[in-house]
């Protein structure tokens, strides 16, 4: 079976980022990915596999939950299943009854860049963290710039890639939000800031003896804090 080799497809007119500082990573997104492939690998189509019960997560034997996910190509080709965990913002593995559609659809996309990676090595630069080159420009290329007096400073060093792909709501919340929210939690009425602590820590799993300011992160944990303020 002929698989297409699409490394060095992407460039970085396709990388952008997203977070900032300690969160701060290298993206391609979903949407870039899949027009690569249409593109570059026509006739070939993602999918996932149904599940034995039903649906298409499937459960591991301890109980969280990942995808099968293959390409079928223009030839009635099928590459072999790429397994693909449900994970959450922490690259926690997500229990099976406890995946959303939200999880579902983010993990749908997640799993169709990194088998794009596995099966044609589109994208594979982020995963191995090599460097990725610039656009080849379409037009012919201009008469060469006049040397420089003096070399031209070093330029910083880039930041490594990380191989992901964020939605809006994943992307880590910055330092000035989090000083909000943390400060409007300090400032609330003992009684309801205990009971707010502990919905927290019952809807988003956050383990016994650990606090929550650590787990402040996302758009949906301010959401769930601010709706549950008593001013």
């Amino acid at each position: 079976m002929t698989i297409p080799n699409l490394a060095g497809v992407i460039n970085k007119d396709d990388v952008f980022r997203k977070g900032s500082g300690s969160y701060a990573a290298d993206y391609v997104s979903w949407a870039r990915i899949a027009n690569h492939l249409h593109t570059s690998a026509k006739g070939w189509e993602f999918h996932l596999k149904p599940a034995p019960d039903g649906g298409h997560v499937w459960q591991a034997p301890d109980g969280s939950a990942y995808l099968v996910s293959y390409f079928t190509g223009p030839e009635d080709q099928a590459t072999p299943d790429f397994v693909y965990p449900c994970q959450d913002n922490r690259n926690q593995p997500i229990k099976f009854d406890k995946v959303s559609c939200r999880t579902l659809t983010d993990s749908h996309r997640r799993a169709l860049c990194a088998n794009a990676a596995f099966t044609f090595s589109l994208g594979y630069e982020l995963w191995a963290r090599e460097e990725i080159e610039e656009a080849k420009a379409d037009t012919a290329p201009s008469a060469p710039a006049p040397a420089e007096a003096k070399p031209k400073p070093k330029a910083a060093a880039k930041p490594k890639s990380q191989p992901s792909e964020l939605t809006a709501e994943e992307t880590p919340l910055g330092d000035a939000d989090l000083k909000t929210i943390r400060s409007l939690l300090q400032e609330e009425p003992v009684a309801n800031r205990n009971k707010i602590i502990k919905a927290f820590m019952a809807e988003f799993d956050v383990p016994q003896g650990e606090l929550i300011t650590a787990h402040i992160t996302l758009p949906k944990h301010q959401r769930f804090i601010t709706e549950r303020l008593s001013r």
